[in-house]
């Protein structure tokens, strides 16, 4: 069974509209007129890691819930690099997810055996291992008792 979902870009000069076509994410505005010239490249890279780490840890919520963990926030970060490739084309050549959970120490073992699952990464992370590598740094933190 096959699932599409849809996204559409208008650009007028220097104005970008990035409709999500979605309650939930709505219209993403660029107008790269009120951002500095060093600070306009990347936004590409920046929305392949959002996405990436969006579906890790959306992944990681329902492996947690469904074996009855509960935590308390996850923090997560995904550094995207880029490089070329060997014909000197500009490529994504790996992507770092630094990930952790914050929960009880009660769920420590419910983590572990999460922690192994989620290895495989998630439907998008999993899609773009063909291409480059995506490293996975699944961390616990428990609060001091």
């Amino acid at each position: 069974m096959s699932q599409e979902v849809t996204v559409s870009l208008q650009r007028r000069g220097s104005l970008i509209d990035l409709d999500m076509e979605n309650a939930a994410l709505g219209c993403v505005h660029v107008d790269n007129n009120a951002i500095p010239e060093e600070e306009r490249p990347g936004s590409a890279k920046k929305l392949l890691g959002a996405a990436v780490l969006y579906c890790y840890v959306a992944a990681l919520d329902k492996a947690l819930d469904t074996r009855g963990a509960k935590y308390e926030s996850i923090d997560a970060r995904a550094t995207v690099t880029a490089g070329t490739d060997d014909k000197g084309r500009g490529r994504i050549v790996g992507i770092v997810l630094d990930v952790t959970v914050h929960m009880d120490a009660d769920y420590e073992d419910v983590f572990e055996r999460v922690s192994k699952v989620m290895r495989n990464g998630c439907l998008i992370s999993a899609s773009l291992e063909a291409a480059f590598p995506v490293t996975y740094n699944l961390q616990l933190e428990c609060p001091d008792d």
